[in-house]
């Protein structure tokens, strides 16, 4: 949602964030160890470890805090890897969102009073978590402001850029109006096809078939030989046509000149179910199941 290039002005306040925390602290990561809580949200292996001993940050959270436990309970909100205390809105409820999941907090009581206690802070920044769904009979939570306009994060692939970009077009497909609206999605489906196509390809793995390389923006290509060799044989060929089929149905639809809601949101679908695909696919789903 947030543009790096702009420094935003943060509408949920420090005075909220610690307050928050202060009630938080101990229990922030449900039933799950803290590292394996903080990879649903963040790709633990390419941030850099405070322990010289150990190569990213997962190593040095496990001995510090599952080994050891000589860090403070409260630490995640003051690492500056994860910078909750000044970190974007949208970063921040995120965090929340994620305390509060199925998964983490299957106790739905236990949740629903989390949930009451954050939205007494956060209602005086003009924010408040909604049930948006059930998964298996229980709620999931997203974030809404006061003037009714919902901000949905939906579950995170651990690509920064891709899931933000993700949401920001959910965010421009709910909040369209004109022809020109709808076409903006289209482009902003374009950008972020890009950007997981170069979270995922590798040139040296995924060979062209043709024997000429994609561009650096050349998505359509880039993916169809990602799924050519990740999706390989018989026994992978529904899932390799239904991989395809969603991505030809997002480039089809990025530059639809009669654009409305149906051709954005259908474009929307299909990059969503591609950028899903590819999640599952690099393993970054397997910690949802």
């Amino acid at each position: 949602m947030f543009d790096d290039r702009e420094r935003k002005i943060n509408s949920v306040t420090e005075v909220t964030r610690r307050a928050i925390i202060d009630y938080l602290t101990s229990n922030w990561s449900g039933r799950l160890s803290e590292d394996a809580f903080l990879a649903r949200l963040y790709d633990l292996a390419n941030l850099p470890s405070n322990d010289r001993r150990f190569k990213n940050a997962a190593g040095d959270i496990q001995q510090h805090r599952e080994l050891n436990s000589d860090w403070e309970d409260d630490w995640v909100f003051y690492d500056p890897r994860f910078n909750l205390l000044y970190a974007s809105d949208e970063d921040f409820i995120k965090f929340l969102c994620e305390t509060v999941h199925p998964v983490v907090r299957p106790d739905t009581e236990k949740a629903k009073e989390l949930v009451n206690t954050f939205n007494r802070e956060l209602q005086k920044d003009g924010w408040h978590l909604v049930e948006i769904k059930k998964m298996s009979g229980k709620p999931v939570f997203s974030v809404q402001k006061t003037d009714g306009r919902s901000e949905v994060f939906i579950e995170p692939t651990g690509w920064t850029k891709v899931d933000r970009q993700v949401q920001e077009t959910r965010l421009r497909l709910e909040t369209a109006e004109t022809e020109e609206h709808y076409q903006t999605v289209g482009l902003l489906c374009r950008e972020v096809l890009i950007t997981v196509a170069q979270q995922v390809y590798n040139s040296e793995l995924h060979k062209a078939s043709d024997g000429i390389h994609p561009s650096d923006t050349d998505a359509k290509r880039m993916l169809e030989f990602y799924f050519e060799r990740e999706l390989l044989g018989g026994a992978n060929e529904e899932a390799r046509k239904h991989a395809k089929a969603a991505l030809q149905l997002a480039v089809a639809l990025q530059h639809k000149r009669t654009a409305n809601f149906q051709m954005a949101a259908l474009c929307a679908e299909g990059t969503f179910s591609v950028i899903n695909i590819l999640a599952v696919l690099a393993g970054r789903r397997s910690r949802k199941i």
